[in-house]
């Protein structure tokens, strides 16, 4: 008889463990920076490490400590979860993500339950997405799950990347193409230490050249011979006048030579 009642109280005892409910929240960080911060009661339950509850988790909050959180998140986005096998429907886990100020995206965030309801879950990687809380009215981006002893894996920067950078961290544009043609039309021309400046017996030299060279010019360009000059050059007219005195001389000498022969 005894021994029947103990061998009841053993086989309920182990019952009661293999139907204990535990949740347990993981946490992958692939930022390569922050430290995962697992709050609850006010209290840092874990700071990366996986952490098992042995029956209902309540009311946690998890985010990445990137320097510029508070203690409860504030600045940076917020994970809010609670972890419960359903007494009811609608009782079971629920997990949100909450940039509701003070909040603000730090990093990309995602979650997805493990063990039960796989596959569910929310990302959120930029500052206006829609899959988490700005004002406590979004109650739709809750992600409920309806299985006991459901786990949770929270992810920073699920796609492996942290933020963009900003831009006084940008890496230098390309030159433009404006530069390689200034640098060609640099080569092209020829610098001033490549031209022989001309010596100072050249540049003396110059003036006589200049004038030599304009002296044909000159000759050229010269004007017409005036009207005083033009007498000096013997005229046909005038020629034939003296002509004709000079034989009318002659015939009056002639006749003066045959007169006085006569005689």
């Amino acid at each position: 008889m005894a021994f029947t009642f103990v061998s009841a109280l053993a086989a309920l005892a182990v019952a009661a463990v293999a139907n204990a409910e535990s949740h347990t929240i993981s946490f992958d960080n692939k930022c390569g920076k922050g430290t995962p911060q697992l709050i609850q009661g006010g209290k840092v339950i874990s700071t990366g490490q996986p952490y098992t509850s042995n029956g209902p988790f309540s009311a946690g909050i998890a985010y990445l400590q990137t320097g510029e959180c508070l203690f409860n998140g504030e600045n940076c986005a917020l994970l809010e979860m609670t972890l419960g096998n359903p007494t009811c429907p609608g009782c079971g886990s629920s997990t949100d993500i909450s940039l509701i100020p003070p909040h603000a995206l730090n990093v990309p965030v995602a979650f997805s339950y493990q063990g039960g309801c796989d596959g569910q879950g929310a990302t959120c990687t930029t500052a206006n997405c829609n899959t988490a809380f700005f004002v406590p009215d979004d109650t739709q981006v809750q992600v409920a799950c309806q299985t006991d002893n459901v786990n949770l894996l929270i992810t920073f920067c699920p796609d492996g990347d942290s933020p963009a950078p900003s831009s006084s961290a940008a890496p230098a544009p390309a030159p433009s193409s404006s530069k390689p043609a200034q640098s060609s039309a640099s080569e092209a021309a020829p610098s001033s230490s490549s031209v022989p400046s001309p010596s100072s017996s050249a540049v003396q030299a110059s003036p006589a050249s200049s004038q030599a060279a304009a002296a044909p010019t000159v000759v050229a360009a010269a004007p017409a011979p005036s009207a005083s000059s033009s007498a000096t050059v013997p005229n046909r007219g005038t020629c034939k006048n003296k002509t004709r005195r000079s034989a009318s001389r002659m015939a009056r000498e002639h006749r003066r030579r045959l007169t006085g022969l006569s005689h």
